[in-house]
């Protein structure tokens, strides 16, 4: 129908329809849009509150995950906390093996208990402890603990070493105890048989079929903490199974501070010193061999028609190396090239050390300008002083140590004949002059130090204007330079006594050797005791005087030894 033919009703029928739609309209879209609106909003909201949870999930997975502080630089430092109580308890073993059976067993740490598995393995951690079938008691059982090898020497719940009124986390019982069972076993005859007999005896439990490559494991131990080798010593009709490995000195650290997961960095608040411990030890002690396995014998018969007899050959196996000594000094170097000693904690109660413990401590700032950014150690040894120096805190590289301060050939060759001279002109050994050289420059003729020293015998300017051979350059004239170090020298045998007491106040002054209550005349087993201290260690001085002038015989002897060669 044509719009203008419909009626007034029909009209009103249209426009109330018209508004009765639009209102639907607006009703549905309304309520439509709420809807909307509320699916967004329950959206959104789980939406933040998984991200919140997904951000604590990442903080506890960046916090579980994230950079962790550093270890004990390596591994075979980690039992060198222990060295004293080992050495005190070592009943006539080489320390260095006691050390060897404490790392495979426990890594050094009193409470590293070493578990036994029903799968036959052995971890630092608990087996799974549900002993029961699988799906539907269909499958296989599961993995149970079968033994505990407890404390620092892994001694077993079920060996019958421990009772009732033992605790086997405590150090001095463990090592002790641990010990003695190891020499009882290791002296039975060949270390090779008689290292799996501890273990299979003390360390695991009953019915414990794994003893696989026990002895190769120690071994391997002993190795990392000294030289191993198979030779022995040769006698007539002997054949001399060799192999060297060569290990050098083993050195840790750790801080007693906050660790920011976040940063991969010690947190220094206030920029306030915190404490940093270091272990180490160096297999530089008297030395140690013994049979590592049985020896074999060959018959070689003469030739056809001879009246000779046969030739008996027989091979030696041999397992030798160096008892395990301490550092005598642990010095910590800042950013802005400070020196700081470490303290040593027999010596020094302050530091935070445990009973039964050794570490050397000092407190640094682990930020800032003054951040400790390395740190050295220098062990005493009969060939000279051995160092080694691990970045802070960056974990060690595990290389062999360096050995410093040893002679040369060619140092000594290169100045034999200036160091003669200097010998002649003031009557001062040949041997000690080359060793007091090689000690402070090593032969460098251009060394040099910030407080003025120059030079092959290190002499500082007021020093040198005070000796009869000084002249203005003199101490940048090798030759000179070894005459007026060779004065000095002089100079103080004739206060002192001893070549050794001069040493020590050529490293620290004839000042500090009289306060230290040093005599005329005094032997040197009573000055040793006197003098065993670090002059002046923030100029950079790390061993004590005592220290410094044992190296100093040291290398003299060295040197006289290898001019006989």
């Amino acid at each position: 129908m044509p719009q203008d033919e419909r009626s007034p009703g029909e009209e009103l029928l249209r426009m109330g329809a018209q508004q009765g739609g639009k209102k639907l309209f607006w009703w549905v879209l309304s309520a439509g849009g709420a809807s909307i609106l509320g699916t967004l909003l329950i959206l959104i909201i789980a939406a933040v509150g998984a991200l919140s949870l997904l951000a604590g999930i990442g903080a506890w997975f960046q916090h579980l995950f994230g950079p962790h502080p550093p270890a004990i630089a390596t591994t075979a430092s980690r039992p060198a906390e222990w060295l004293p109580i080992v050495t005190d308890n070592e009943l006539g073993l080489p320390n260095a093996v006691v050390l060897a059976v404490m790392e495979q067993a426990s890594d050094g740490q009193a409470y590293g208990d070493r578990y036994y598995c029903s799968d036959g393995r052995s971890a630092g951690e608990k087996c799974s402890q549900a002993y029961h079938p699988g799906l539907l008691g269909i499958g296989p059982k599961g993995v149970h603990t079968i033994g505990i090898g407890y404390g620092l020497m892994g001694i077993d719940s079920k060996s019958g070493l421990i009772a009732k009124n033992h605790n086997p986390h405590s150090v001095a019982w463990n090592v002790k105890t641990g010990t003695q069972a190891l020499r009882q076993a290791l002296f039975q005859g060949y270390w090779k048989t008689d290292f799996p007999a501890f273990h299979h005896t003390v360390q695991t439990p009953p019915g414990w079929k794994n003893q696989s490559n026990y002895d190769t494991t120690m071994k391997h131990w002993l190795g990392t903490y000294q030289i191993v080798d198979t030779n022995g010593k040769p006698g007539p009709r002997t054949n001399i199974q060799k192999g060297v490995f060569v290990a050098g000195p083993h050195l840790g650290a750790w801080a007693i501070a906050l660790w920011s997961h976040k940063t991969g960095q010690f947190e220094d608040p206030g920029n306030q010193p915190e404490w940093v411990l270091a272990v180490g030890l160096a297999p530089t002690g008297p030395r140690w061999s013994h049979l590592w396995k049985p020896h074999t014998t060959r018959v070689i018969p003469p030739p056809p028609h001879s009246k000779g007899k046969p030739t008996v050959l027989v091979t030696h196996y041999y397992l030798y190396g160096h008892t395990l000594t301490r550092p005598v000094s642990v010095t910590g170097i800042l950013a802005n090239g400070q020196h700081v000693s470490f303290g040593w904690s027999g010596n020094d109660k302050k530091i935070p050390m445990w009973p039964g413990g050794s570490a050397f401590g000092a407190k640094v700032a682990l930020t800032g300008p003054k951040r400790l950014t390395k740190i050295t150690a220098l062990w005493s040894a009969p060939q000279g002083v051995v160092r080694d120096t691990i970045n802070w805190p960056e974990q060690s590289t595990g290389a062999p140590g360096t050995v410093i301060h040893v002679p040369p050939t060619q140092a000594v060759k290169l100045w034999w004949k200036d160091i003669l001279i200097a010998s002649r002109k003031t009557g001062v050994p040949a041997d000690w002059i080359a060793a007091e050289m090689l000690n402070e420059s090593g032969g460098n003729p251009a060394a040099g130090n910030p407080a003025g020293a120059y030079g092959l015998m290190q002499l500082e300017p007021a020093t040198a204007q005070g000796l009869p051979g000084y002249t203005p350059g003199a101490r940048h004239n090798p030759l000179e330079n070894l005459i007026l170090g060779a004065e000095l020298l002089a100079a103080l045998h004739g206060q002192w006594g001893s070549w050794r007491i001069s040493s020590a106040a050529y490293y620290g002054g004839s000042g500090r050797v009289q306060r230290s209550g040093v005599g005329d005349g005094m032997p040197w087993s009573q000055a040793s005791g006197l003098l065993n201290w670090i002059p002046a260690p923030g100029a950079g001085n790390s061993l004590t005087m005592t220290a410094y002038a044992n190296n100093i015989e040291a290398t003299a002897h060295t040197v006289a030894a290898m001019k006989n060669k």
